[in-house]
């Protein structure tokens, strides 16, 4: 017997097992029993014999021969032992004939512990197969409130549905992002031709991961390939060659080495820019060609109005040193070809404007490093596409205050459009207002994107008479039920308004380009980059109506320069939420990263949060990248933030 690849394999196990030992952690096969101390009294259920990922199959359930192994299932005992001989002659039956008998192994969370077959499985990872026939019996764990017991009970469901055991996803909200690609829901019965097309695709994209990715730090194959989809588009891909899955995978190589929820908020403008570099000096542009990507006609869409402005401010702003133009794009298909020709006509930075964009923006953003892409977007969620936006809710705080001295009954109406991440803090920064001046205030909830919604009769208790509508008009409509106003009778008056600035912010990022210090300013090696601007960078302001009594103006404008000079945040002091919890104690305040991922309402709010099955279609694509709940789960722990003001 030729003992050459059992001693290849030992050195791979024997160097797993010192740099385990380096990092003091156990360098021998992890062991399920000793992993869950009442493994045996836990219901099982046999999913029979079926092909299992071997980069699943992490370990042992007993003890037994784990000490053989290293924890990376390579052998490390003496290459002249009875087991290495043993090894061996595996290893050499496996390579002329193929694994003629399963392995047996337990499942548990998602991941593979050897009962029998733990040298079948040592020799196919050493040979690097991807797979391997299994005899598998599912552990089924108790169901806790955690985002592991979460995600893993969704992809029983999963399975359940599609048959699709190897594609397993470890967060939360995942299957339902995954389902909605192709237009299905959660719980849905897959059609075997769907199932064929995913299965043949996650194939394609497993085996061109692991090829690419090979030992390399990466996120797990399953959140990497929906990643991949998110990124690509699934009707895009989901005819894709295997040599196309692996040319668009490269692209995203430095995507799955990152953290996938990792990102970093910049909160304010900086009053000092960074000195260039001599490179940066030499090389920085001398102008600025930059377009922005709008969704709707600016006359038709207030959003699209106010960054159509901001774009003609920093225009008349920084004179000939740029040059700037509007596109509007309607679909993913039209963002990226219109991306495309831009890039081809010498545009060196893309303003996209909505949220929904963001997916859409990766690819050209991948294929086009030289040119920047900066998306309109609350959540990051690439490193190659920085995000950008205001802290709205510290203008809502303002707008609740005025509300809740105009409330003669406390029943106030707050009208918004869509349940995404940022819309919580909005509604509850209102809420607050109301009630620091008005302690009986209730705050009425209504979406403009539930398909029960009446514009006409949003509220039918005639009592709320002070309403907060949607912020912003466009154009070619009737203003006088935007912003805040109050009803009488069939009157419409009009009281106040949010005012965006997005032109302070475009001046200010193009300015940076054209010093040459973009990157040095802004990027970072290991989050997204987001910016989170507020009040103290000017970007928002209020405008009041006439009809406001100058005393309270005169308050709430107080109150707007404590926010200027950062010493004002709403969330400070106890906050609870409408199931009584307290989610910010007496003495404490929110962190940054705590208000952006919100997804409950405060206690004084009357209404919910809507489901995707209660909005209109338009609305649901929305909530795959931004939504709360299911479809997308912010997380408080891999945000970080630097205010450039300090």
């Amino acid at each position: 017997m030729d003992i050459r690849n059992y001693d290849r394999a030992r050195q791979r196990g024997l160097r797993a097992y010192s740099q385990a030992v380096s990092e003091g952690k156990d360098p021998y096969l992890p062991v399920l029993e000793e992993k869950v101390p009442g493994l045996n009294g836990l219901n099982r259920l046999s999913l029979g014999i079926m092909s299992i990922p071997l980069d699943r199959v992490v370990g042992s359930v007993s003890r037994g021969r784990s000490f053989a192994f290293a924890c990376n299932f390579m052998p490390i005992l003496e290459n002249h032992s009875e087991f290495g001989t043993k090894w061996g002659t595996l290893y050499e039956s496996v390579a002329e004939q193929g694994l003629r008998d399963p392995v047996k192994v337990l499942e548990y969370m998602g991941y593979y512990y050897m009962i029998e077959g733990n040298k079948r499985a040592s020799v196919m990872k050493y040979i690097g197969a991807e797979d391997v026939e299994a005899d598998v019996t599912r552990v089924i764990p108790v169901r806790q409130d955690t985002p592991e017991s979460t995600a893993y009970f969704e992809y029983c469901a999963f399975s359940r549905e599609t048959g699709l055991y190897d594609l397993f996803c470890t967060r939360p909200g995942s299957y339902d992002r995954l389902s909605a690609l192709p237009g299905m829901k959660s719980g849905e019965k897959w059609s075997q031709d769907d199932v064929m097309s995913l299965r043949k695709l996650f194939r394609y994209f497993s085996t061109a991961y692991h090829k690419i990715m090979q030992d390399q730090p990466a996120i797990p194959v399953g959140d990497a390939f929906l990643r991949w989809l998110l990124a690509f588009g699934y009707e895009d891909t989901r005819d894709n060659s295997m040599q196309e899955v692996e040319k668009s995978l490269k692209l995203m190589q430095e995507e799955f080495r990152a953290r996938e929820d990792a990102m970093n908020l910049v909160l304010e403008h900086s009053d000092s820019t960074p000195a260039p570099s001599i490179l940066q000096a030499l090389f920085h542009p001398s102008k600025i060609k930059a377009a922005f990507l709008y969704t709707r006609p600016v006359n038709e869409s207030a959003w699209n109005y106010w960054h159509e402005m901001g774009r003609l401010e920093a225009q008349e702003k920084l004179g000939s040193k740029v040059e700037t133009v509007g596109r509007v794009v309607s679909s993913r298909t039209d963002t990226e070809e219109e991306i495309e020709k831009l890039v081809k006509e010498g545009f060196n930075v893309i303003f996209a404007t909505s949220p929904v964009m963001l997916n859409s923006c990766v690819e050209p953003a991948l294929k086009h490093p030289e040119t920047r892409l900066l998306v309109s977007s609350q959540l990051a969620g690439y490193h190659h596409v920085h995000t950008y936006y205001l802290r709205f809710y510290e203008a809502k705080f303002l707008l609740g205050m005025l509300a809740g001295i105009l409330s003669d009954n406390g029943k106030i109406g707050y009208i918004t459009d869509y349940p995404i991440y940022g819309s919580p803090s909005m509604i509850n920064a209102f809420a607050i207002g109301a009630r620091m001046v008005n302690p009986q205030a209730r705050i009425y909830l209504n979406w403009t994107s539930l398909q029960s919604f009446d514009q006409n009769e949003p509220f039918h208790d005639p009592e709320i008479r002070v309403i907060c509508n949607r912020d912003l008009t466009a154009p070619n409509r009737d203003s006088r039920d935007s912003g805040l106003y109050v009803r009488e009778g069939g009157e419409i008056l009009s009281m106040a308004t949010l005012v965006p600035r997005w032109g302070i912010f475009y001046r200010h990022v193009m300015e940076l380009m054209l010093k040459g210090v973009f990157d040095s300013a802004s990027a970072t090696s290991s989050a997204s980059l987001s910016y989170w601007w507020g009040i103290a960078s000017d970007t928002l302001d209020l405008a009041f109506s006439s009809r406001c009594n100058p005393p309270t103006v005169r308050l709430i404008r107080n109150l707007q320069e404590q926010f200027r000079s950062q010493s004002f945040t709403p969330f400070e002091g106890e906050l609870r939420d409408q199931k009584g919890e307290i989610r910010c104690m007496t003495d404490q305040r929110l962190t940054p990263a705590e208000v952006l991922c919100m997804d409950y309402l405060a206690d004084c709010v009357v209404g919910s949060l809507p489901s995707p099955e209660e909005l209109v279609p338009s609305a649901r694509s929305l909530l795959l990248t931004q939504g709360i709940g299911s479809l997308a789960k912010a997380d408080v722990g891999s945000i970080s933030w630097t205010d450039p003001r300090k």
